[in-house]
């Protein structure tokens, strides 16, 4: 299912839209996974048309499953935000655990 940003004082996009830069819209990512610095990850904003879900590529092979436009053409922004902000308003260490 992937970790995904849920904000409970705000909408989605509003805390995109503060926390985060803006790398691209839809077939137009300017960045790849190794450009991203360790205390970020990319987070992609993808119109579903009834809502809106704002997934966080945790490692590389979410960033590619977000990232690929062969398979999946809605539309879409891609932040890049401080993983320390997505601790907030996520389960993101649910996913960053280290293995026991």
């Amino acid at each position: 299912m992937g970790a995904y940003v849920n904000p409970e004082e705000e909408s989605k996009e509003a805390f995109l839209n503060r926390e985060g830069t803006l790398v691209g819209t839809d077939n137009n990512l300017k960045i790849k996974y190794k450009d991203i610095h360790a205390e970020d990850l990319l987070v992609v904003l993808l119109d579903n048309m009834l809502f809106t879900a704002a997934g966080i590529c945790f490692n590389e092979n979410e960033f590619n499953a977000f990232t690929d436009d062969s398979t999946d053409d809605r539309p879409k922004k891609y932040y890049v935000v401080n993983k320390e902000e997505l601790y907030k308003v996520s389960d993101l260490e649910n996913y960053l655990k280290p293995s026991s």
